[in-house]
């Protein structure tokens, strides 16, 4: 089982929090076809929210087919869910690049400078792994 890391004092709500983190996990290979999530009252509980929340971030990781219910046993990763990483995992990180490139034209930086900042955190990502 692989813990979230939800931040109560987020703008984001909580439920988007657990839908973005499972969906993150799927893309990056963390969680696995068949892989249980906790019950919705275990993360509730862990995480002091309402099961509410919880219910419902699974209700919408559902509809997008990442998971499934499985009556009397629990929610699981679906199957599904591995034939979703390539496809998503480019929208996840453009996505990132948009919100980072909208701060970027913010605070009115150059697009040469821009380069030489991604180049450099490029080249630190690979040394890193």
């Amino acid at each position: 089982m692989v813990p979230l890391k939800l931040q109560p004092s987020s703008p984001i709500p909580m439920y988007l929090q657990i839908v973005e983190q499972v969906r993150h996990g799927i893309v990056a290979g963390v969680w696995k076809a068949d892989e249980e999530l906790p019950s919705v009252r275990a993360m509730a509980g862990q995480h002091l929210i309402n099961p509410n929340t919880v219910a419902r971030a699974y209700l919408e990781l559902e509809r997008e087919g990442l998971v499934s219910k499985k009556r009397g046993t629990g929610t699981y990763i679906s199957p599904q869910a591995a034939g979703w990483r390539p496809e998503h995992g480019s929208r996840i990180v453009a996505a990132l690049l948009d919100q980072a490139l909208s701060k970027a034209m913010e605070f009115s930086l150059p697009a040469g400078q821009l380069r030489s900042l991604f180049e450099e955190r490029l080249k630190r990502a690979r040394k890193e792994r």
